[in-house]
């Protein structure tokens, strides 16, 4: 998507819920990605319940967290404050001040606009998301000026952290 790929807005903002619906005006741009690019994970953990003899009988889930890791490749306050919380960021008379402490735990949706193969568009949303770590900033000739960050999906009212719109090959749209 021409000018960046992921989108964030004031929680409590009207989320879309398909491919081709216009994001509330609230969403801003947070520019382009990095090239290493959007790395999401999921980790679970499954506690193992063995009957008398060690059979493994069940395995049910007890943990589930789902993050994201990227550079956004651009310093401006809107990305500044999805880093710091926008508590500690200020863009006033031409000049950004950004406070580093730990007040950074502001929730926010975030919505990435994709697009795959032979132009078929994927929208991927995650309710509530929150800033949980920040990688070491280096400063160098040839490198880009920004850090790598890890977003945490947060569980929303209806129990799911992301929701995945994908333009089908197998159906024919409404």
């Amino acid at each position: 998507v021409k000018g960046g790929y992921i989108f964030v807005a004031p929680t409590g903002t009207t989320l879309p819920t398909d491919i081709k619906t216009n994001l509330a005006e609230a969403f801003l741009n947070l520019g382009f990605i990095s090239e290493d690019g959007y790395t999401e994970s999921e980790e679970t953990d499954a506690n193992e319940l063995k009957d008398m003899n060690g059979d493994l009988m069940a395995s049910p889930q007890t943990s589930r967290v789902e993050s994201a890791q990227l550079t956004l490749a651009e310093i401006k306050a809107a990305t500044l404050k999805v880093m710091y919380g926008s508590g500690n960021v200020k863009d006033e008379a031409g000049m950004i001040t950004v406070k580093h402490n730990g007040d950074s735990t502001e929730t926010w949706p975030a919505v990435l606009e994709l697009v795959l193969k032979n132009g078929r568009r994927w929208r991927k949303v995650v309710p509530l998301a929150q800033s949980s770590e920040l990688d070491d900033l280096t400063l160098a000739v040839g490198e880009l000026a920004a850090r790598a960050l890890t977003v945490k999906y947060l569980t929303d009212d209806a129990g799911n952290t992301c929701y995945d719109y994908i333009e089908s090959t197998e159906t024919a749209s409404a």
